[in-house]
């Protein structure tokens, strides 16, 4: 049966954790304290921006660049809107990384875990 962290203690624990690497990490939209979905930012200094997803035990991303549809910050931006019509309880956190491609979604880990009975 899988169990988790409440979404409010696991976002505060990230972020110092983040912050205490070097990372520059904030809270960009506070959603519910016990159940909220949570979205990442990675905003690139390479002109890439990069969301993340959490979903069960596992991060998503989607990738958004520069191009003739908008800057990555504005796409990303306009998707996570979207997220926010579906789910207004959802959080987002932004973290200013050199580059967005990194996989900092394997030093992260998710609030899920199991415990087998």
């Amino acid at each position: 049966m899988p169990y988790g962290l409440k979404t409010g203690f696991w976002v505060r624990a990230t972020l110092r954790r983040l912050n205490q690497n070097g990372l520059v990490a904030l809270i960009a939209h506070k959603g519910d304290e016990d159940a909220g979905s949570i979205f990442i930012t990675l905003s690139g200094r390479d002109g890439r921006t990069a969301v993340l997803r959490e979903q069960g035990d596992t991060w998503y991303r989607q990738t958004f660049e520069d191009g003739e549809t908008g800057s990555a910050a504005m796409q990303a931006s306009a998707y996570l809107d979207r997220q926010k019509r579906y789910d207004p309880d959802l959080w987002v956190i932004d973290i200013d990384v050199q580059d967005s491609s990194q996989p900092l979604e394997k030093e992260i880990g998710t609030r899920r875990f199991s415990h087998s009975d």
